[in-house]
Formats: structure tokens, C-alpha cells, sequence
């Protein structure tokens, strides 16, 4: 998270040092969109920052709630971005199908069982949960259904490395829009 962290500072100060707040306060719902924006992107990166850095609880149900707290406090911050993306280049984030942020969208999603019985783009209906004991950011287990398969699969990632590799993502996003504010609003 700190290269999202980096950015979103960096944003901060020159939106506060240049023309950006007398182009954007009067139009209510792009300052809005901004500073919303901002906030989430600071309050959930320096959250998952810091629960990366002390660990999932070793109490099941305590570490199953932080890992939604987690994955849910990602996906807010994505949103986020492209929020913040929007309002200050103008145009929506496109984003990569094969790109870190969709991956760890994605494993949300399977993770959640999402849908329950997801269907497309796969051979066979799958169904996913996530167990109690599902294992640390080095190593996340849960648990795949597939019809056709007599058992169920453990898939596992590294919840840590495609934090890290989103963080990577993320954090040039923000650079560029930071680009787009000092060549827009100096």
C-alpha cells in the first residue's frame, strides 16, 4: 500500500497548492467525488497497510471477519481510485482483464462465492466458500466445488504478493493522475 499511499499524498499537496479547488468547489458533486475519494483511498490503504503488517488473528472467527474486512476495504479503495481517476482526467479507468487489480477482484469475488453458483466463463458451474481456517497473507485456502468433480478443490494465493502487485498498479494510476492535475490545474 505504500506506493498508493505515496501517490495519494502527493495528489493531496498539489491539489491544495494549485488552481484545482477554484475549478473543482464549484462543481459540487466532482469536489465531492474528489474528496471522497481521497479519504478512502488514504483511510482503507493505511488499514490494510497496517493489518498486513501485524497478521490475521489466530482466533477463526476473529481472522475470517478481517479477511472480509480486508478484501472489502481493497475493492472500496478501487472504486475509489476510479472515482478519483474520473473527476480529475475526465474519462472512466479502463482496466485489464489480466492486470493485479482485476486478479484480486476476482479472487474476492470467488472467495465470497460469488455468484453462488457462477457460471460463466467457466467449463462447469462452480460453487466457492471460504473455510474458518483459511491460512495467512503468505497462503489463503478456500474451499471450490465443481460439478463433474467427485471432491472438492483448495485453491490457494498469496494474498500478500497480489496486494503488492495491485499496490504497484494502484500507485501508478494515482501517479498519473497526479501528472494530469499539475498539466491541468498548475
Amino acid at each position: 500500500m505504500q506506493n498508493i499511499l505515496h501517490a495519494q499524498s502527493a495528489i493531496y499537496t498539489q491539489f491544495h497548492k494549485s488552481s484545482a479547488l477554484s475549478v473543482l468547489g464549484p462543481k459540487v458533486d466532482d469536489f465531492a467525488a474528489y474528496y471522497t475519494a481521497m479519504y478512502l483511498i488514504q483511510d482503507t490503504g493505511e488499514a490494510v497497510h497496517a493489518h498486513m503488517s501485524s497478521g490475521f488473528s489466530t482466533k477463526p472467527l476473529q481472522a475470517y471477519l478481517e479477511f472480509w474486512g480486508v478484501m472489502q476495504a481493497v475493492i472500496i479503495q478501487q472504486d475509489a481510485v476510479s472515482e478519483l481517476y474520473r473527476v480529475v482526467k475526465g474519462s472512466k479507468l479502463m482496466i485489464s482483464k489480466s492486470s493485479a487489480w482485476t486478479k484480486l477482484r476476482n479472487v474476492r469475488n470467488a472467495c465470497a462465492g460469488h455468484p453462488a453458483n457462477r457460471t460463466v466463463g467457466v467449463s462447469a458451474p462452480q460453487r466457492t466458500f471460504m473455510g474458518r481456517s483459511f491460512g495467512g497473507y503468505d497462503q489463503v485456502t478456500y474451499e471450490l466445488w465443481q460439478v463433474g468433480g467427485a471432491q472438492p478443490t483448495h485453491p490457494t494465493f498469496n494474498l500478500r504478493q497480489m496486494i503488492n502487485d495491485y499496490d504497484g498498479e494502484a500507485g501508478a494510476i494515482l501517479q498519473g493522475v497526479l501528472a494530469a492535475m499539475k498539466s491541468k490545474w498548475p
